[in-house]
């Protein structure tokens, strides 16, 4: 499949990378400088497949 990805992070542990679909589809991995991920995938007609939050602190 054809997208676009953004990808960026620091030295101290944030990553971020996102991949934009080109059928509208999106992929996103958060990783924060406390160690938690967070992970969401996004259909093209928006229904959220996966929404995980790794963070014990997050409700």
């Amino acid at each position: 499949m054809n997208g676009v990805r953004h990808r960026e992070g620091d030295a101290a542990g944030l990553l971020v990378d996102d991949v934009a679909y080109e059928c509208g589809c999106r992929a996103m991995r958060h990783q924060f400088h406390d160690g938690s991920v967070r992970i969401r995938n996004v259909r093209h007609d928006g229904k959220v497949l996966v929404d995980e939050h790794s963070a014990d602190h997050e409700a």
